[in-house]
């Protein structure tokens, strides 16, 4: 290693955390740029080194192949309706899932969010949105045409969790056309359980704000999080505001136009509103 440190690294397989070696032998100001998974979501960001803390300077939507060996992480996944289901928690442990399947055998809630889109929009920004600003945030994959969630058979959908409660959400077409570009769809959430309005309501109001602060018509031109990496174990006070999201290495903290005031701590099931608008 040059005395001084590299200027710049790069990474060339997804990385789920960022290890302390790369920025200690990052020289100051020197930039890293990696593959980084977040809540299964990959993006190539180039970050630049001020300190101890990485700041990023530019996403790219991307896709590699996952970290092998020692660094290789199993997600945890949990199996439900004899595995026509899984949900999969990639950033912490399995949330507790008792009583979610007695909830999937009841009434479905829906709720329309009136966020629409047409063939060709770009959504991903949405997904990267909802994985690092929704506590209990996981993946709903359907293995089999169920009847029961409405996601097509090897898809996922972004989910929600709560006290055997469950809201995903999933588009469908509400105007059709001869040509791609004139069909257009919804995003619609559905859920299931006591906590199924609450959670669903939830899931709105984030489609909604990223329709307000993040999303652009231009797909190239969606509005990218302000993103710093900090050291595993800082503590709290010492973080800017933000979204946390915390790994084994470090601590990233996303901060996005329309949710200041929003703390970096868990919220409650209960406090789903807060949480999703930013408004405390």
């Amino acid at each position: 290693m040059p005395r001084g440190g590299f200027d710049g690294s790069v990474i060339t397989y997804n990385c789920w955390d960022i290890s302390p070696a790369w920025r200690e032998q990052l020289a100051e100001g020197g930039r890293l740029v990696l593959p980084l998974e977040m809540g299964s979501y990959t993006r190539a960001i180039a970050f630049e080194r001020r300190s101890e803390v990485l700041h990023a300077r530019r996403f790219t939507y991307c896709g590699f192949v996952h970290d092998q060996g020692q660094q290789a992480r199993t997600v945890p996944v949990v199996p439900l309706l004899d595995g026509q289901l899984t949900l999969r928690f990639d950033d912490g442990a399995a949330a507790d899932t008792e009583g979610l399947e007695e909830a999937l055998r009841g009434q479905r809630h829906e709720v329309a969010t009136g966020i629409t889109m047409r063939a060709g929009a770009y959504f991903g920004s949405l997904e990267l949105y909802a994985a690092t600003t929704l506590p209990t945030f996981c993946r709903l994959h359907a293995h089999h045409d169920t009847g029961v969630t409405a996601i097509p058979k090897d898809r996922d959908a972004p989910a929600v969790l709560g006290d055997a409660s469950l809201a995903y959400l999933t588009h469908v077409q509400t105007q059709d056309g001869e040509r791609p570009k004139d069909k257009t769809r919804e995003w619609v959430v559905h859920a299931f359980g006591r906590q199924g309005p609450e959670l669903a309501e939830q899931l709105a109001a984030t489609v909604r704000a990223w329709d307000r602060h993040v999303r652009a018509h231009d797909n190239s031109q969606h509005a990218d999080p302000i993103l710093t990496v900090h050291p595993a174990g800082t503590p709290d006070h010492l973080l800017p505001a933000g979204d946390v999201l915390d790994k084994e290495h470090s601590r990233l903290v996303f901060r996005r136009p329309g949710r200041n005031g929003h703390l970096p701590a868990p919220a409650r099931h209960t406090d789903t509103v807060a949480a999703t608008t930013g408004e405390v």
